[in-house]
């Protein structure tokens, strides 16, 4: 793979044709904020220090320093003494008992299985550690002051409002009805293709073969909506939610969505491109083609959310998401013929084999250009590995480049060479996330893991991109944007971690100005394996 970088790095991806053209400039805001129904899960933040064991008045406290020495040591000896490998187990240990019928065979083994694992676990250093701070005030406070949807909510809308952007691509967005019914969010912005619509949750019922989300019924409801929204069904987002909130009205899946300036920006064509599943649940990939009223240029917008994990059999399941010609695609759109909303075949009968075709297919478009902004869950300088459909090793940052023939506003920046490298060695963490689960959380294996990473994705044949380092709220006060840049992972990067009282959500935005040129003729070069 590092030589098929290589070759593109001396090459321009992109061979344009001589024509006359305008270029217009889009201001994109690409974030995942983090879903209401999966915020409150012990993320971890110092900004309320000392942090004390208990409300007892002879509780012991600890520093920011002292205390982040405290988790860094108990991960340390739970992964030197194997524990975070039986957390592991455990996990997949249950979710098979869960799936299985009490009279299947094996059943009572599996089930003793998991008890054992049970108690070998809460033998744990972290799990010690999470009971010595179950009851810190300081801890709770950041449930209460720093995760609460309401305060994260008021504090994004004020973040995207000051960032002025053109174009919003949101990830794990689970309020799509509140932004749209809020009033100084809605005054300019929308993900409503038709406005004479009005966006509902979907419904779930006891007989799923009724729910709106059902397998069969997915893509008609999310083309009936009428919204640039492509949501998870049954997302673990909804069902958190809906014990947390009971039958709250505006429990959602998460899921992605776009929103636009609607003064300045009108949508011409809405498509989803399902992935495929085995299973109940749906999600999507979303692509919108919107206008620009002024210069009439076209552009299409993709987002999408890929699997998270860090070990090499999750970069796998992304790349099988982004090129699995083996699987089944299906891929429906609505365009809009100046009277109405219609459906529409993609043209010239095209066939998807995965995101990166379908992203490819938009990107070769004529007198169009292209952004794809994604959480793409991987970091450019993830170990390559030989997924079943290549001959060779690859991972999800050289893929994309390879296959779309787009660019990344990271290297167009100068934040990093097409490698994935970063262009400043003295600060080699370039990230857009830092956070850490601390012993609050309801997963005891993940306390302490430090996801300190560049995860969050544009990519454009658009010809320059300029990014922002910060969204000035006020006279006195900044709010940092991604790419943030780290010396190591101690000290700074862990003093800082997110979500915080300022930063809403556990990844940080991108906000970049991406040049398009309107009239510009893109045909894609093919590289071949080397």
């Amino acid at each position: 793979m590092v030589k098929i970088l290589k070759t593109l790095a001396n090459h321009s991806p992109l061979r344009k044709r001589k024509s006359k053209s305008k270029t217009t400039t889009i201001r994109l805001l690409q974030w995942n904020i983090l879903a209401d129904g999966l915020g409150e899960d012990g993320f971890l933040a110092t900004e309320f220090s000392p942090i004390f064991e208990s409300a007892d008045a002879k509780s012991k406290s600890y520093s920011a320093n002292e205390f982040m020495k405290l988790v860094r040591e108990a991960k340390l000896a739970d992964t030197a003494s194997g524990m975070t490998n039986k957390f592991s187990k455990l996990k997949g240990e249950e979710k098979k008992l869960k799936k299985m019928k009490t009279s299947a065979e094996g059943y009572l083994e599996l089930k003793e299985s998991v008890a054992t694992l049970k108690e070998e676990t809460n033998k744990s250093e972290l799990v010690k550690l999470k009971n010595k701070f179950r009851n810190s005030p300081q801890l709770e406070k950041v449930d209460r002051e720093i995760l609460d949807w309401s305060k994260r909510f008021d504090r994004i809308k004020q973040i995207v409002l000051q960032a002025d952007p053109d174009v919003i691509t949101f990830q794990e967005i689970d309020h799509v009805q509140q932004f749209l019914v809020d009033k100084d969010f809605s005054a300019k912005y929308t993900c409503m293709v038709d406005s004479s619509k009005t966006y509902k949750p979907p419904n779930y019922t006891e007989n799923k073969g009724n729910d709106d989300l059902s397998p069969d019924k997915y893509f008609q409801h999310i083309l009936n909506s009428r919204a640039a929204f492509a949501p998870k069904s049954y997302s673990n987002a909804y069902l958190f939610r809906s014990k947390r909130d009971g039958k709250a009205s505006d429990i959602d899946d998460d899921g992605c969505a776009i929103f636009w300036k609607k003064e300045i920006l009108k949508p011409v064509e809405l498509g989803f491109l399902r992935v495929p599943s085995d299973t109940e649940k749906s999600e999507a990939v979303l692509a919108l083609t919107l206008q620009h009223l002024e210069t009439d240029m076209t552009f299409n917008v993709i987002t999408t959310h890929l699997p998270s994990g860090d070990e090499p059999k999750k970069e796998l399941e992304r790349l099988a998401v982004l090129n699995n010609p083996s699987a089944r695609w299906t891929a429906r759109r609505i365009c809009f013929d100046d009277t109405s909303w219609k459906e529409l075949p993609y043209e010239n009968n095209a066939d998807f084999v995965g995101i990166t075709s379908y992203v490819k297919y938009f990107a070769q478009r004529k007198d169009t250009q292209t952004i794809f902004a994604l959480d793409a869950n991987s970091r450019p300088s993830f170990p390559p590995i030989k997924p079943a459909s290549s001959s060779s090793e690859t991972n999800v940052w050289g893929t994309i480049l390879r296959d779309t023939g787009l660019e990344s506003i990271w290297v167009q920046s100068s934040c990093l060479k097409i490698t994935g490298e970063p262009i400043n060695p003295p600060k080699p963490f370039v990230v857009s996330v830092n956070k850490m689960r601390g012993p609050s959380s309801n997963q005891p294996s993940k306390i302490g893991e430090h996801q300190l990473e560049l995860i969050d994705h544009v990519f454009t044949n658009g010809t320059t991109s300029k990014l922002f380092n910060s969204v000035a709220l006020n006279s006195k006060e900044l709010v940092p944007t991604a790419p943030l840049l780290y010396k190591s992972k101690e000290g700074e990067a862990e003093l800082n971690l997110y979500p915080s009282s300022k930063m809403p959500s556990d990844h940080l935005p991108v906000v970049v100005d991406i040049s398009l040129e309107t009239h510009t003729h893109v045909s894609l070069l093919h590289f071949t394996q080397l």
